[in-house]
């Protein structure tokens, strides 16, 4: 008999903030995959709960997916949780729903914490619709590009972002957004809590350097306006870059097409055009 994976989302930071449904089956699972076992044990010991770990991250993923298929095939129920929130999001979880999907197992998530709903209620801006887009791109033409992207996207946008480059992502929303408010959420529902509403000077103004913590940011939609043909510099810009590269017309579309709102065509004839003037 196949047996059973839980996704079980863990407190954000305070410790408090995790359901008796989510206790309850961290009692009685057979094993808890985490995704770093040091971490997770600190909320098992928290909370009277005595179970074995295993770690679950990129290192050791094809040998713990193997041990899952065992445990499920031998009919044990599995629980899964990540350092922080809902497993899955941004985080390890998505392969271990599909092998178990594979196995044929039955598959559970239950409900819990997640920073990416809190941060929209709390920004005060319309959360009718919004976006989740996890963390930006790493290399600064790229996450240029992508945020020219949403120079006209309506919804507000939540991104997730390193502390490391969260200077970095300010000073480019500034460059590229210009005076667009953003919400910044640094610690959430940990000692050292900040929320910061503005725009991205002002943020970077009101958090302290280096920057420290886990960083939840939204930018608000775009005014309602008709949305202009002309394509942003700063794609333009990524163009020439992914080109001198080595990256062919085509690949330059492709790669650009899949995080910014540009059409495909509009971008293979800027990277054919930029191309032709080499």
């Amino acid at each position: 008999m196949a047996g059973r994976l839980v996704l079980c989302p863990t407190p954000l930071g305070n410790l408090e903030d995790i359901t008796l449904r989510v206790l309850r089956m961290l009692r009685e699972c057979d094993v808890i995959f985490a995704e770093d076992t040091r971490v997770s044990a600190v909320l098992l010991r928290a909370h009277g709960i005595d179970k074995p770990l295993q770690s679950f991250h990129e290192r050791v993923a094809a040998r713990r997916l193997d041990v899952l298929r065992k445990l499920l095939a031998a009919g044990k129920t599995v629980a899964m949780v990540s350092d922080a929130g809902m497993p899955g999001i941004s985080d390890p979880g998505v392969e271990m729903v599909r092998a178990a999907r594979a196995a044929g197992a039955a598959i559970e998530v239950l409900p819990g914490p997640s920073a990416v709903p809190s941060a929209v209620v709390l920004s005060g801006f319309d959360s009718a619709h919004f976006r989740f887009d996890g963390f930006p791109p790493r290399k600064p033409g790229a996450r240029a590009a992508y945020l020219a992207g949403l120079v006209h996207e309506a919804a507000c946008t939540v991104l997730y972002e390193a502390p490391v480059r969260m200077r970095a992502l300010l000073e480019d929303i500034e460059s590229v957004l210009g005076d667009r408010r953003i919400f910044v959420l640094r610690e959430y529902t940990k000692k050292f809590e900040q929320q910061v509403l503005g725009n991205a000077a002002e943020a970077l103004a009101a958090i302290a350097w280096p920057a420290r913590g886990e960083f939840t940011v939204v930018i608000e939609g775009a005014p309602d306006e008709a949305p202009s043909t002309e394509i942003p510099p700063a794609i333009t810009s990524a163009v020439r870059a992914l080109l001198a590269g080595g990256a062919s017309v085509s690949a330059v579309a492709r790669a650009l097409h899949g995080i910014t709102s540009v059409s495909k065509r509009a971008l293979y004839e800027l990277a054919q055009d930029e191309a032709d003037r080499d």
